[in-house]
């Protein structure tokens, strides 16, 4: 069981404290921060409108998914966190390409295949495998687990306290008699 005091250096050097592994490559999950919530909140205002009191629940998943890979992009980026976000680490993908060539010594074309590497960023990859490798439920698993160790209520304590102590009224208003230039 760690100490309170090693989870906290690790949320302050923000070290993965613990990891989750997809498609053999195993990824650390970053420690919450506000960074990665306020992330996740530019992503979700992204979605479109979704009635959830619809009578036909398969017909308003079906007409609003097209509109949602960002999932996989919010899953992403809250296992990888902002600051990893911030960093913008490649990857290497490996993809087989299939070309037709013209073959003398068979006088007609001939397939050949070769491997092209190409670079993309970390939280894309983790986007791609994720909605092409977990189901729904794991999804949702992965989602919620997260947003759980993100915090939120700590969050909205935090935005609602300094939002009522932004609209706070004055306790006495003061009379303006004098104008700016002393008249």
């Amino acid at each position: 069981m760690e100490s309170i005091e090693k989870k906290v250096t690790d949320a302050i050097l923000q070290r993965a404290s613990d990891s989750i592994e997809i498609e053999g490559v195993k990824y650390g999950i970053a420690p919450a921060t506000p960074a990665t919530l306020i992330l996740i909140s530019e992503m979700v205002a992204s979605f479109p409108d979704f009635d959830s009191d619809s009578e036909n629940m398969l017909k308003e998943v079906l007409k609003t998914a097209k509109d949602l890979s960002v999932i996989g992009r919010i899953a992403a980026v809250l296992i990888l966190g902002a600051k990893r976000l911030k960093e913008h680490r490649l990857v290497t993908v490996e993809r087989q390409v299939v070309s037709k060539r013209f073959s003398l010594r068979k006088f007609g074309f001939v397939k050949c295949n070769k491997i092209v590497k190409d670079e993309v960023e970390e939280v894309e990859r983790l986007s791609e495998l994720i909605l092409d490798n977990c189901d729904n439920s794991n999804l949702r698993n992965i989602i919620m687990s997260r947003l759980v160790d993100m915090q939120v209520l700590d969050f909205f304590a935090i935005t609602t306290s300094l939002s009522v102590a932004n609209h706070l009224k004055p306790t006495r208003e003061v009379e303006a008699t004098a104008t700016a230039f002393g008249g």
